[in-house]
């Protein structure tokens, strides 16, 4: 089955999905010969690319408390599926981008523990993101089109990192691109203890999407074609606590956001 590179049955993943296993690819599923595709990273320490477990391994600068004390969000984040396009392969690391073009994202998250409705931070917890680049290609899979589509081999705009003692985690990453059916977004993983503990998806005010793509490489692909409302599986970003807090910087875009699990 050979679909549009840029579109995507946002409606029906698991249809997708299904369909992708027997043989074709899509933008709901795809296929990848250097990973398996489950969308739960089952039971263990998770390693670094030198096999080391991430709990013994140096962590990167942080964002600070302040930073996500300032966004005076605390609520329990959804879940949301997976897909499309999760591995169970972590490669830690705060810098994601491998060269790719696009406005820099600066990405911080913080894992907050939820119990009697207060939030605390979580330790030890790690976070894993993935997410397409400005032409809308996720790394790792075919998705069957034309123009660009990096399959195998491939690992930008993927990661995991280590929080820190306050729960938090960064990426440097780019602004994603985006393809038909969805609004943007960066799919998350949160693991704690080797176990997964939150799948959800992270979205990004149109507003600020709408400049960020007036440049290239965004401005040859246009708006996204899909607003919030019009995702199957967004929700409402803003009501369940999804929506990134972003600031636009002389150098790219800061995006910060807290991500509450049940504790």
């Amino acid at each position: 089955m050979t679909i549009s590179r840029r579109v995507v049955l946002a409606g029906g993943l698991a249809a997708a999905v299904t369909a992708c296993s027997s043989g074709g690819s899509d933008r709901g599923g795809g296929t990848s010969s250097t990973a398996t595709t489950t969308t739960s990273p089952g039971t263990g320490s998770i390693l670094g690319d030198d096999g080391t477990p991430i709990s013994d391994l140096p962590r990167s600068p942080r964002f600070t408390a302040e930073d996500f004390d300032a966004l005076g969000t605390c609520v329990m984040t959804p879940e949301q599926t997976a897909g499309p396009f999760p591995l169970d392969e972590q490669f830690l690391r705060t810098d994601i981008t491998e060269g790719v073009a696009g406005t820099p994202l600066r990405l911080g998250f913080r894992v907050t523990g939820m119990a009697g409705g207060a939030c605390s931070p979580t330790y030890p917890a790690s976070v894993e993101v993935w997410h397409a680049d400005a032409t809308g290609d996720y790394s790792a899979f075919t998705d069957g089109g034309g123009g660009k589509d990096e399959a195998e081999g491939t690992t930008f705009l993927r990661g995991t990192q280590q929080a820190t003692n306050d729960g938090i985690v960064q990426f440097e990453t780019v602004y994603p691109g985006w393809y038909t059916g969805r609004a943007v977004h960066v799919h998350v993983r949160v693991h704690l203890g080797g176990e997964l503990a939150l799948t959800t998806q992270v979205y990004f005010d149109p507003d600020v999407t709408a400049k960020v793509y007036e440049a290239e490489p965004y401005a040859e692909f246009g708006l996204p074609d899909t607003s919030w409302d019009g995702d199957a599986i967004a929700g409402d970003p803003k009501a369940d606590g999804t929506a990134l807090a972003l600031t636009r910087t002389d150098t790219g875009v800061t995006g910060l956001i807290n991500l509450g699990i049940p504790i």
